[in-house]
């Protein structure tokens, strides 16, 4: 597991534009004692769920992460591992962190394709008893097929972290954040589910 500095975990809130502008809607409560948070997705997920473990640690809140880079949303609604850590880890709160792979498939019907398996990812998690968030992807380097419009029509804006409006430095690739991106973020979604 990559150890979290905590002095640039928090410094990394500064690092994020617009933190305090973020939140329109309150998203659900974290209480330690009380949340189990677990964090389900792609490469964005293996980024941002060791910052966001490390704040979870520091609030007494149980984590646990199951994430597999190149995945989307059809794959996860039939995950068996999705099934069992589910059993297992039996969270309160699934922050899902999908949809860029799924923006990037080809074909104009895409989002007619992955819009059954959203709702069956969205009822599988529900459920499970947990409430769910999802958290977009930052602003995409390049035109995409409308999988993410889908998702923000589908959560309710209240379960909806928009990733978008931040301005999150990124690495060489020009899509995965940089290391403080990545604590940026996590705390910006942190701050905004507490």
């Amino acid at each position: 597991m990559l150890a979290v500095d905590r002095r640039v975990l928090y410094a990394g809130l500064l690092v994020v534009a617009g933190v305090g502008l973020v939140r329109a809607f309150r998203g659900p409560r974290i209480e330690a004692g009380k949340t189990r948070v677990l964090l389900i997705g792609d490469s964005f997920a293996d980024g941002i769920g060791p910052p966001l473990q490390a704040l979870a640690a520091d609030g007494n809140v149980p984590f646990s992460r199951l994430s597999r880079s190149g995945t989307r949303i059809d794959q996860w609604a039939a995950s068996q591992k999705l099934a069992e850590r589910l059993a297992s880890f039996q969270p309160t709160l699934v922050l899902v962190s999908l949809g860029t792979n799924d923006e990037y498939m080809t074909g104009s019907d895409v989002p007619a394709r992955q819009a059954p398996y959203l709702e069956q990812l969205l009822l599988r998690l529900q459920g499970a008893g947990a409430e769910v968030v999802w958290i977009g992807p930052p602003r995409l380097p390049r035109a995409t097929n409308g999988v993410v419009p889908l998702i923000k029509r589908t959560v309710p804006k209240s379960h909806y972290f928009a990733s978008d409006r931040l301005s999150i430095p990124r690495g060489p690739d020009g899509l995965h954040p940089t290391l403080k991106g990545y604590v940026g973020w996590a705390g910006a979604v942190w701050k905004w589910l507490s």
